[in-house]
């Protein structure tokens, strides 16, 4: 279910001066890894996760405008792009916008359907051109970024009214842990924890309250078994809703 390599996905972590910076070191492991994003394994595994995303959203081709956030190379954005009008990727790595980009110019699609954008969003009135979207993807990221709640705020700001947010990642099957720091039970090698802030992944009701406090129902979180890191993982699709008003 997971699409990702080495660890995962990009990180939009907003840091804070005392601790590590999240985003930096994700940027730059995602900028080393960029060789190893035509694996076909990786493919396999965001067509799974491309598949569960149209089972909960009713995706449509003439007018379904979606932001691909954490977007990293484009993986679920090609498994979208025949269901949906027009997609935005974002990202903060510029080498996998940049391989994004080049992708769609060489399949010949026009970049007002599908284009990456390097930005670290923030949530304010006229970014991305004051676009607004029908539904937000995230796909294995959330685990990367210091503040998902923040984080989960910026995106309800681009989400028109009635839209949806759509996040998959790491179910936390750990037993009796709420340590998420990474000095307590982890479901990441440590070789990762500098990139990774959430090593335990994430709890329903964590995902619930993050969704509330950013002004979306969450309604609807499935969960499904798959492969990742040669380890067999649980992860979580979670669908919050924003108020149609």
């Amino acid at each position: 279910m997971s699409h990702h390599h080495h660890c995962c996905h990009h990180g939009h972590a907003h840091h804070h001066h005392q601790h590590k910076d999240y985003a930096t070191a994700n940027k730059e492991h995602f900028t080393a890894q960029l060789s190893d994003f035509d694996n076909p394994k990786y493919t396999e595994l965001a067509r799974r996760a491309a598949a569960a995303m149209r089972k909960q959203y009713a995706f449509d081709e003439e007018s379904t405008v979606l932001m691909d956030f954490a977007c990293g190379a484009g993986h679920i954005s090609r498994q979208l792009a025949p269901h949906t009008k027009s997609i935005v990727g974002v990202d903060i790595t510029q080498a996998a916008v940049d391989l994004y980009n080049q992708r769609v110019l060489n399949q010949g699609i026009p970049p007002e359907e599908m284009r990456a954008v390097c930005v670290e969003l923030k949530g304010e009135e006229g970014e991305l051109g004051g676009l607004k979207f029908d539904v937000i993807i995230c796909s294995m990221s959330y685990h990367h970024f210091e503040s998902v709640e923040g984080i989960t705020r910026t995106l309800s700001f681009f989400l028109k009214p009635g839209g949806a947010l759509l996040v998959l990642d790491i179910l936390n099957t750990l037993e009796g842990t709420q340590d998420t720091s990474g000095t307590g039970k982890t479901l990441f090698d440590e070789k990762f924890h500098h990139i990774v802030a959430h090593t335990s992944g994430f709890k329903e009701d964590q995902i619930r309250s993050m969704y509330e406090g950013a002004g979306l129902t969450c309604s609807m979180f499935d969960t499904m078994k798959a492969r990742y890191h040669g380890q067999d993982r649980t992860f979580f699709l979670a669908k919050g809703t924003k108020a149609a008003s």
